[in-house]
């Protein structure tokens, strides 16, 4: 295979990985499907934000997010999707039509042209350093006895180690392989993966993502007022859980400014919240024309860490409204951390794990991290909307 060749391929795989692992939102068919229609209109102008700024992998990630959303995912996983209005659906597929899908093709082709510049420049470094090596390995032949064969065996094992493509999946379609505005469909879903099981814990890591996240104030009194209206909760060793909402601030960053929190029936390890009163928490957020930005909880025998059960309820957050975070706050060991997931395996992993209930996931390289894009604001407060009474 040519070098050109190789590079085509290498390109055309890496879309196809973003694709794959990056745009799949997974969809709980008990979360009202009203606020996936409604803060999905988020990944939109978060893309289009991109896309004028020229970060075109984030931007095409988020518009295929959105096409796969409601082009394949409620369709298929929500057990509201008949009941949505023409009008919703009559509105999505106009922005699908005559902008999520011909930005997503536009910026595919930019995309492709991007990653088949880095692999070529990339396997050029490659050939000079193995060059380089061969020289350096001839100036030393005569200070020593020497295997030349076994050196130059071992010097291209060791540059192609180096060298790590992304992984291929087994679905062979693309979602967005055609150009006649007829989806592509992703038939088969990627193979569940077997992870290695291991102790979950929380990371110091600082967040790594490559995707630019915008800021996030977070009100100084967050924990304290939180703390107090989970009190009781807290005497009874039962987790408690509230929604972020909030709005957006100038310079294009956001603020936290409510915590909503819902009718729930609170155990040691989470918390079962019913569709009716999920939709009344959504309903409260949307008429109130808030944004929910993350969520918050508290583990009030342990240290702060996202189990597996967190892991799977953030993951919805975050690829709606990227910025989105984890508060999670641990009352007998005084501690208050806030995460985000790591796009690079944290989104990928759990978007497709089928797993539920309590169960592990390797945490190295991370699942998640500290957020590295929130700051605590003195003139922000808190203002806790308890539907529980």
């Amino acid at each position: 295979m040519s070098l050109s060749e190789e590079a085509n391929k290498f390109s055309r795989d890496k879309v196809q990985w973003l694709l794959e692992n990056q745009c799949r939102i997974p969809v709980r068919s008990t979360t009202p499907i009203s606020y996936y229609y409604k803060t999905a209109d988020n990944l939109i102008e978060q893309a289009d934000h991109y896309f004028t700024t020229n970060q075109f992998e984030q931007s095409f990630i988020l518009y295929s997010r959105y096409i796969t959303l409601f082009v394949e995912e409620l369709k298929q996983h929500h057990r509201d999707y008949p009941n949505v209005s023409i009008n919703d659906r009559e509105r999505v597929k106009d922005i699908i039509r005559t902008k999520a899908l011909p930005r997503a093709e536009e910026l595919k082709d930019k995309l492709k042209e991007k990653y088949i510049r880095e692999y070529e420049e990339k396997q050029k470094t490659i050939d000079e350093d193995e060059e380089d090596n061969l020289k350096i390995t001839a100036t030393t032949l005569s200070c020593a006895p020497i295997n030349i064969q076994h050196e130059n065996k071992l010097t291209s094992q060791q540059l192609t180690d180096n060298y790590v493509q992304l992984p291929l999946t087994h679905i062979a379609s693309s979602l967005l392989s055609t150009t006649n505005h007829n989806f592509g469909q992703m038939s088969n879903k990627p193979d569940k993966t077997t992870y290695d099981y291991s102790q979950e814990t929380a990371t110091n890591s600082i967040n790594p993502n490559k995707m630019l996240y915008r800021q996030i104030s977070i009100p100084n009194d967050i924990t304290l007022k939180f703390l107090q209206v989970a009190e009781q909760n807290t005497a009874k060793n039962v987790y408690t859980y509230g929604i972020l909402a909030g709005n957006k601030k100038e310079k294009n960053e956001y603020m936290i400014t409510h915590i909503v929190i819902p009718k729930q029936n609170g155990g040691i390890n989470s918390c079962y919240i019913e569709k009716q009163e999920e939709e009344e928490m959504f309903e409260y957020i949307s008429n109130n024309n808030l944004i929910t930005l993350g969520w918050i909880h508290t583990h009030p025998n342990e240290r702060v860490f996202l189990s597996s059960i967190d892991l799977h309820r953030h993951i919805l957050y975050q690829m709606l409204i990227q910025e989105a975070i984890a508060i999670v706050i641990s009352p007998k060991f005084n501690q208050t951390e806030i995460f985000s997931m790591t796009d690079d395996r944290g989104i990928p992993v759990i978007s497709a794990c089928q797993m539920s209930d309590i169960h592990q996931h390797v945490n190295h390289p991370p699942l998640y991290v500290i957020s590295s894009h929130t700051n605590y604001d003195l003139d922000l407060e808190c203002k806790i909307i308890d539907l529980r009474h």
